[in-house]
């Protein structure tokens, strides 16, 4: 596999892990009402909508972290 191919395969991951957590974010009742506390306090829609979504990406990030180390493991 060259370099190329490998920064492709990280850029796919990455993008369908934003998608994915996109969806999660407005998908979920439980976030509603932390997306209004984050509105009050920051005052930008696009910013609460953005923290959301890294956030999200983070969990879905690190889980899929975690199945890859559990399936590299001796």
């Amino acid at each position: 596999m060259g370099r190329s191919t490998i920064l492709f395969g990280f850029w796919i991951i990455g993008y369908a892990l934003g998608f994915i957590g996109f969806l999660f974010v407005y998908k979920t009742n439980l976030l509603q009402g932390l997306y209004s506390v984050m509105l009050a306090l920051l005052g930008n829609a696009q910013l609460v909508d953005a923290s959301l979504v890294g956030l999200a990406t983070s969990f879905l990030s690190l889980a899929m972290i975690i199945v890859w180390s559990y399936s590299k493991s001796p």
